[in-house]
């Protein structure tokens, strides 16, 4: 794994400031947020009939207050994957909320990841969650393998301001670097200048 990067090496410009939670931004992710959670409720309605046919009937119950603490526990879950991933890359997370925003984050202070480290940090959560929630679904009786479905979607859908970031830093090549703060992301790339 190469060394984690805190200093802006030279030549580096940042060529795009990505505030998420700004208010117009956020209205329009909240939008937007609807496609995962229709492809997210496709995929485990499938999924959830898939299952239903091949096992012949687990008996169980869950009450609707256990079932909302699964979907609950789904949001600091996040937040602890993408922490994961920042300590993959090598740096420290921080954990915080900007409860007026109804946004939870973890971040890394004064960190640059590479682009690739990005990425895999911004979708380890939605990719985590889903495979391990598929999982689950599986082996677990049907009311408890319900609600994983349900905060599984939950997640998805939660996940949208991840996979917007994501699709904003492909655009650049893998020499951009990027720095995680609490309410986006700076972009960074070398300078024309500094590529001769």
């Amino acid at each position: 794994m190469p060394q984690p990067i805190t200093d802006l090496p030279p030549g580096y410009t940042e060529v795009e400031h990505l505030v998420v939670t700004d208010e117009k931004r956020l209205l329009w992710l909240n939008v937007l947020a609807l496609i995962p959670l229709v492809i997210s409720t496709a995929a485990m309605l499938g999924w959830w009939v898939l299952i239903l046919r091949l096992r012949d009937g687990r008996p169980g119950e869950l009450v609707w207050w256990a079932g909302l603490l699964i979907v609950l526990a789904v949001l600091p879950l996040h937040e602890g994957l993408h922490a994961a991933a920042i300590r993959w890359a090598g740096h420290k997370p921080r954990f915080g909320a900007k409860l007026d925003k109804g946004v939870l984050y973890a971040t890394a202070d004064g960190a640059l990841f590479r682009r690739a480290e990005f990425i895999v940090i911004a979708l380890a959560p939605i990719v985590v969650i889903t495979l391990v929630g598929m999982v689950l679904m599986v082996v677990l009786p049907d009311w408890p393998a319900f609600w994983v479905g349900i905060a599984v979607i939950v997640n998805a859908s939660s996940a949208i301001g991840d996979l917007w970031m994501v699709a904003v830093v492909r655009r650049y090549a893998g020499d951009a670097l990027v720095r995680d703060e609490a309410d986006g992301i700076r972009i960074f790339t070398p300078s024309p200048q500094a590529l001769r």
